[in-house]
This record gives structure tokens, C-alpha cells and sequence, in this order.
């Protein structure tokens, strides 16, 4: 039934709200793909990405250089996955957006695809592997696998898929292939290193192959998902799998309607309410960082896990719910937590490792319980005059977290892009996703990406 449900979607019976949010995921995931441009391990991935040659189907940004599909959607879901900037979907807790995004956009350009093309294709994937996710919501997270090596290779599979016009049966393929090559990556990647990045890219470019293969008669046992369910964690939901999806494999649920997060800063997701309660302090209060004596971080347990407070990398530093409060509250600008805060100036410096020892972490079970229809976090902040403030923050109340407006889209993707593509390059990019669906091909989207030199 998912297969069916996934290849059968079309752009003409997609709800009017599915398919804006679809744009929204578009143009929130292509400024990731900007700001991870020369971020990371960028610039090994395109290094070894021009090495293979390939045939030239697809566009390599930012250069502009050609290469397979494949090749293209490793590199840019390279870029966009180590940055913890892109969407996440706190039901399924997986990271739709980085990988789906990418191979679409490869694929499209490939094939020579229109815009209203795209968008159901794009659902599709944002369907099945938010549904996957939930099936193992939130055991698999908690027994230390990674997420998106785990569940990212499936949206892709299925994009990738719809794409190329595979059938129901093939479509089934396509999961028994990509479930029987999954998961991608053993478990979180928390010290050390920068592997992390790749994990992102690694997943896309497996979703693909697992899409290619059912497309030439290569395809893994639908049972396998009912194996490997249990496989992955003895605590899983395989009725979750299915849910909402009618009997002639029509969706009666949306899954990308029921909550996408946004993310606001660089970080993994887990740490936004812990951060916009330290700003809404520092702002209120005019909080100084010379007057703090502890900030007391009451909080989930999947946002107390990230609990290092002096991180030796830019992946770890994302990481870390110390190092980033301290950051907010030395610097008193979200913009910090972009991509600054985690440099190597910001973790060498001392006033923010003194900051960050002034962090102390507590799991509040009754807000863990809550989730995820609550995502809360409580801050606290002492001060060496005696004074004490304090504000509970949920972050499901922000609407702009999982109810962006097309200004809060916007506003992002302006804030990251400009600086690299130019005011004028920007807004053509804007414009071609507000009215992706008229779009005759994606070329010049594509093209509107590239900084102009």
C-alpha cells in the first residue's frame, strides 16, 4: 500500500496546502545548499566528486561544472547535512529535506522535468520516510543510531522513484532495496572527526541506487520492512507505516502538514527552545555576560544528551547545548549561531569556555513526556547581584518553527543567500519557487544558484 500510495501521487490531486509547503521545504532546503557551499568538507567532496567525470546530467554548484545525478546529489546533500541547519520532522525525528531536495533537483535537471513534476515527487518522499521514522519514534534515537544514516536513503529512494515514473510494484521494489541496504551509518557521530557531513550525501546517493536498481528489475522483498523493523529496535510501530493512508492508496493524512520544522540556527534541532529562551532573557533583562553566574538548562531528554561543554570541532560544536547558550549569552546575536559559533576562534576563546562551564543541564522527564506535541525547555539564569530570571519557552507555540509563513522562508533564505549570491540572484531564486509548478524545466533555477563571479 505505501508504494502504491507514493508512485499514484500527482501534482493535480495534491492539497493546495501540501503542495506550498513542498515550496517551502524547496526554498528552505536550496539556502542550506548556499550556505554549505564552502562549509565542511565542501571542498573534498567536490574534489572527489570531479575526479570520477561522469556523464554531464547535472550541475555541480557552485562551480558549475557538470556530472552524473548521483554525483550531484552526493555532493550537495554533503554540503547542506553537516551544517544542522536544514528541516528536520520531529514525528519520525529524520531530515527529510537534505536529501530529498538534492537528488530532485539533480534528477529534474536530468531528465529535462517541469516544475509540477517536482512537487509531488518531493511529497512523496517527505510521506514515506517521515512514516518510517515513526515507525521507530523514538527508540531508534535513543539506542544511538543515526537518523539520517538510518531513514535518509528512504525518501530519496521513493523521490527518486516518482521521478522516473516507476509503478506501484516497482515502487515496492525500491523500499525492499533501500530497506535491505540501510542503515547507512551505524550510529550518532558525536566526537571527533567530520565524517558526519558525509552521512548526509551517502544516504541520497544510496536512495538513488536503490531506485535505479528496482527500475531494472533489481528489487528487494517487500517483507524485508517487516524484518528489519525489529532489527533496528525491538520497540517499533509497523501499523504507523501506513497510517492514514486510505485502501485504494490515497492519503488521508498528510505527514508533511503535521509539522516540518524550520531551523533558525545551525545547531541539531533538540537545542532551538533551549536558545530562544537564553535570547528572550538576554533581551528582556538586558542580561550581561559579566553579571552571569550559572544558567540552569532544564530541559528534554533528547536535548539534554547534548550536553559537552567544550567541543573540539565545528560538528561537535553544533552539537553542544553548553558552548551555544554560552555563545547567545557572551554575544547576544542569533546570527552568531549561523555559522560563526562554531569556528575555531569562538571555541578557542576563553570567555565563552568559562561561560559554557557556567551551563548546568537537568532532564526533565514530565517535558520529555510531552513530546512532540510540546517541545519545551525552561532557562534559568543567575547573577553575581543576586538577581534571578527565569521563562519556560515552547518551541511548538512559535509558529515559525513548524508553521513558517513564506516570509519566515524567505527572511531565511535571504539572510544566508545574499551574501553569497547576490540580492538580484537571490530573489530570481525566490521567484522561480513561488511558482515552481509553472516552470517548464529547472534549468534556471538551477542556474539562478551559482554566484556570480
Amino acid at each position: 500500500m505505501l508504494g502504491r500510495a507514493a508512485a499514484g501521487l500527482r501534482f493535480d490531486s495534491l492539497l493546495p496546502e501540501a503542495a506550498r509547503c513542498a515550496k517551502q521545504r524547496i526554498l528552505d532546503t536550496l539556502g542550506c545548499l548556499v550556505a554549505g557551499y564552502y562549509a565542511g568538507i565542501s571542498d573534498a567532496i567536490r574534489s572527489y566528486v570531479l575526479a570520477q567525470g561522469g556523464n554531464p546530467e547535472a550541475t555541480l554548484l557552485p562551480g558549475g561544472q557538470k556530472t552524473t545525478a548521483g554525483l550531484v546529489g552526493l555532493a550537495h546533500a554533503t554540503y547542506i547535512y553537516g551544517l544542522e541547519l536544514a528541516d528536520a520532522a520531529p514525528r519520525g525525528t529524520v531530515h527529510p529535506g537534505c536529501e530529498i531536495i538534492s537528488i530532485a533537483l539533480a534528477m529534474a535537471e536530468r531528465d529535462g522535468l517541469c516544475g509540477s513534476a517536482l512537487l509531488p515527487a518531493v511529497i512523496a518522499g517527505y510521506e514515506v520516510e517521515i512514516r518510517f521514522g515513526r515507525a521507530l519514534h523514538p527508540h531508534a534515537f535513543y539506542k544511538g543510531w543515526s537518523t539520517i544514516g538510518l531513514l535518509g536513503a528512504i525518501g530519496p529512494a521513493v523521490t527518486a522513484g516518482h521521478l522516473m515514473g516507476l509503478g506501484a510494484e516497482e515502487m515496492r521494489k525500491t523500499l525492499g532495496t533501500v530497506i535491505s541496504l540501510l542503515p547507512a551509518a551505524t550510529g550518532r557521530v558525536s566526537q571527533g572527526g567530520n565524517v558526519k557531513w558525509l552521512v548526509g550525501g551517502h544516504a541520497c546517493a544510496t536512495g538513488l541506487l536503490a531506485a535505479e536498481m528496482a527500475a531494472r528489475g533489481v528489487g528487494g522483498a517487500p517483507e524485508s520492512v517487516g524484518i528489519w523493523l525489529p532489527v533496528i529496535s525491538e520497540n517499533n510501530h509497523p501499523d504507523r507505516l501506513t497510517e492514514g493512508i486510505a485502501a485504494d492508496g490515497t492519503f488521508t493524512q498528510w505527514e508533511i502538514l503535521s509539522g516540518i520544522l524550520t531551523k533558525y540556527y545551525a545547531t541539531v534541532g533538540p537545542l532551538a527552545a533551549a536558545l530562544d529562551a537564553t535570547f528572550e532573557l538576554i533581551r528582556r533583562h538586558d542580561v550581561r555576560a559579566g553579571e552571569v553566574e550559572e544558567i540552569h538548562v532544564d530541559c528534554m531528554r533528547r536535548t539534554a544528551l547534548f550536553n559537552d561543554p567544550h567541543p573540539r570541532s565545528d560538528h561537535t560544536a553544533r552539537a553542544s547545548l553548553p558552548h551555544c547558550v554560552a555563545v547567545a549569552v557572551c554575544t547576544g546575536d542569533p546570527a552568531q549561531l549561523l555559522g560563526p559559533a562554531y569556528g575555531g576562534d569562538m571555541l578557542r576563546d576563553p570567555a565563552i569556555r568559562a561561560m559554557a562551564e557556567r551551563v548546568r543541564v537537568t532532564q526533565n522527564d514530565e517535558y520529555e513526556r510531552q513530546y512532540p506535541a510540546r517541545s519545551l525547555c525552561r532557562v534559568t539564569i543567575r547573577l553575581s547581584g543576586g538577581g534571578v530570571h527565569s521563562v519556560e519557552v515552547d518551541r511548538s507555540e512559535n509558529s515559525r518553527y513548524l508553521n513558517p509563513t513564506d516570509a519566515d522562508i524567505e527572511g531565511k533564505f535571504r539572510m544566508i543567500a545574499e551574501p553569497v549570491l547576490g540580492r538580484k540572484q537571490s530573489e530570481r531564486v525566490i521567484a522561480q519557487v513561488r511558482e515552481i509548478e509553472t516552470l517548464p524545466d529547472i534549468r534556471g533555477l538551477v542556474d539562478a544558484l551559482r554566484p556570480l563571479r
